[in-house]
């Protein structure tokens, strides 16, 4: 099963606040710009510096996929840490911005070729999962469409609909997401996912709070699993050696 709506925007790394030629009063802008108040601003969101978090795919606490991820978000440096199912331990070390870098396998650097194959799998995993994380910041990015639909209730929680759709950005451009934006709290509550590979899925957001902004904590689907994002911490300083030093662990 593919878990990826992983249509996040190569540009994930330089976010800033986008969409500033939209009238503030617009329809789905304005539910943007709300919902970005309600999660902690924008601002706030850019000026942040590091990222970490988990993405974790299971249910009950049994995670069937598990990686861990420490971001730069202004300088794009990353730490990618991964195990496979016989309990060895990956460490990619790279940056999103140039793809390169380098990969250590049981503590094990690898030669530069198989390297970069794994950093192109790691720069894909990145594109994916902080868009789970993150996505309700990017929704005025350049190449973003956002198009406002209606109204509609989610689990008896009136909200307004936008739908989010690109034009040849990201790694998926085909994908085309709705979103439920709550009208009393202003968060994304529950999105629905149209894949250009076919794939529709859905999930609830549930967010947590970290250094007064707004992260996804889990997303619950239809058939009682989620997509888990761990603990995840925004801050402004992080143990530097981390981007660096692969026997170091988050």
């Amino acid at each position: 099963m593919n878990i990826t709506p992983a249509c996040a925007l190569a540009a994930f790394a330089l976010l800033t606040s986008c969409g500033a030629d939209q009238p503030v009063d617009a329809g789905p802008t304005k539910v943007a710009h709300e919902m970005h108040a309600a999660m902690g601003g924008l601002d706030n969101w850019n000026n942040t510096r590091y990222v970490s978090f988990k993405f974790q795919v299971g249910q009950g606490g049994e995670w069937r996929v598990s990686r861990t991820h420490l971001w730069d978000k202004w300088e794009g440096r990353y730490r990618f840490e991964s195990t496979d199912g016989e309990g060895i331990r990956s460490v990619a070390l790279f940056n999103v911005n140039t793809k390169q870098g380098k990969v250590y396998v049981d503590g094990q650097e690898l030669p530069a070729e198989q390297a970069q194959e794994q950093i192109d799998r790691a720069y894909g995993a990145y594109i994916n999962d902080t868009y789970w994380l993150a996505m309700p910041w990017k929704w005025l990015e350049p190449g973003v469409n956002l198009k406002y639909v209606g109204e509609e209730s989610v689990d008896g929680e009136a909200c307004d609909v936008v739908e989010l759709s690109f034009e040849q950005v990201g790694l998926t451009p085909g994908d085309v997401y709705t979103a439920f934006v709550s009208k009393a709290s202003h968060l994304m509550v529950h999105w629905e996912y149209k894949l250009q590979s076919d794939q529709q899925g859905s999930s609830n957001w549930v967010y947590t709070t970290t250094n007064g902004l707004k992260l996804a904590a889990t997303h619950k689907r239809p058939d009682g699993s989620e997509i888990n994002m761990g603990d995840p911490v925004v801050s402004n300083e992080v143990d530097e050696s981390l981007f660096a030093d692969p026997a170091k662990t988050l």
